[in-house]
């Protein structure tokens, strides 16, 4: 059995984040990083503008495993996967032996969430979650013409608008009635959809796909509401979920996501949890900032400076060349009115309750400029 001082499930930004920081006020620490992937560092964001840019999944490595374990001077398994937590021994289970930690982090991250779709579509469904995601759907998408995005939120979005880039002819099917439902109002959907119908994106709102049929190299869509489409591919982008199966398992307590204090600890000692998997005080943030505000926080608490994690405003920035947004939305129980004020592409819209107190607010065009001052108007997420 081998011995770590701290041993983290995940090679995500998330778990290297921390990584990098705890090597930072520890040079002698013992670390090891375990992955169910190749454990290549990248950015995950740049998987939803590559096509465009006509990138391979190699092409989007920043550093290799080896490499990254050179620099940090740490231990990684790539190809790990945990089985079980013994939380009373201090024991990781993997199919590559037992571990033994003084402190376990998950950093498991969240997978796609898989809709029921009709049998004709086997095969022809993909979602992009990790580099080995892009580099199926990249060659699945060779000689193809059309493609349908299932989604219309963040990433399903930013995917519409770079795969029009890339010179597909796009389509996108949504339950919702415009982009970016949960981040803008639909003033500024509407604008933002205006841009991305001139970038060669078309919208099916409202309806599933309820019939599927395979005709030669086409795949024939029946919505529910009776309209036809036909594609040849399909991304689905309809969400993630953190993946929770392993901490569960070892009766930690879980929600959203694995439930954390400000901390980062889980209800059991020793282990903590942050990235997509982690909700932490009641907040499940699928975003790089406040992961990155987190490994600064965790890997303090970690080296024995017991330190809150803190999460200002932190705007939202849309990938989508075809309009600049920048959102932060204000919580669904806060009750209020929005206000706007721009033209063209160009808007500022404030979301205030009846004293005018900003809760939250969506900027587009080159109104962005303003998601700093607009934030700093605001209280801090978590103080």
């Amino acid at each position: 059995m081998i011995h770590y001082h701290t041993l983290i499930i995940g090679a995500g930004y998330a778990g290297y984040s921390l990584a990098k920081e705890l090597r930072k006020l520890d040079p002698n620490r013992t670390i090891l990083l375990i992955s169910s992937d190749s454990a290549d560092y990248y950015s995950k964001p740049l998987l939803s503008n590559g096509f465009s840019k006509q990138k391979s999944a190699a092409e989007l490595i920043q550093k290799t495993a080896e490499q990254m374990a050179a620099e940090l001077n740490i231990s990684i398994w790539p190809f790990c996967h945990a089985q079980r937590i013994d939380a009373t021994q201090h024991q990781l289970h993997t199919d590559k032996g037992l571990l033994h930690y003084q402190q376990l982090v998950l950093a498991t991250g969240a997978s796609p969430v898989k809709l029921p779709l009709p049998a004709a579509t086997e095969g022809l469904v993909w979602s992009v979650n990790d580099l080995t995601d892009y580099q199926k759907f990249l060659e699945l998408s060779q000689g193809k013409r059309k493609i349908t995005v299932l989604g219309a939120g963040l990433v399903g979005i930013e995917y519409a608008n770079d795969l029009a880039l890339a010179g597909f002819q796009v389509d996108v099917i949504a339950l919702e009635q415009q982009p970016l439902a949960q981040l803008l109002p639909p003033e500024l959907g509407q604008v933002l959809q205006q841009q991305l119908k001139a970038a060669g994106v078309q919208f099916y709102w409202g309806s599933a796909i309820a019939e599927a049929k395979r005709v030669e190299q086409q795949l024939q869509l029946v919505l529910a509401d009776g309209r036809h489409l036909e594609t040849e591919l399909i991304l689905s982008a309809v969400g993630l979920k953190p993946k929770l199966e392993l901490a569960a398992a070892a009766r930690i307590d879980c929600g959203k996501g694995i439930k954390v204090n400000q901390n980062l600890a889980t209800s059991v000692a020793d282990i903590y949890a942050l990235g997509d998997c982690a909700e932490v005080c009641g907040y499940n943030l699928m975003y790089i900032q406040p992961i990155g505000l987190s490994a600064k926080a965790l890997a303090l608490t970690l080296t024995g400076q017991q330190t809150a994690v803190q999460f200002p405003v932190m705007p939202v920035i849309v990938k989508s060349p075809a309009l600049a947004v920048v959102s932060w939305p204000a919580p669904s129980q806060q009750q209020g009115e929005w206000t706007f004020e721009g033209q063209g592409q160009d808007w500022v819209a404030k979301y205030q309750n009846n004293a005018g107190v900003l809760l939250g607010f969506a900027l587009t065009g080159k109104m962005v400029a303003q998601r700093l001052r607009l934030a700093k108007e605001m209280p801090a997420l978590i103080a």
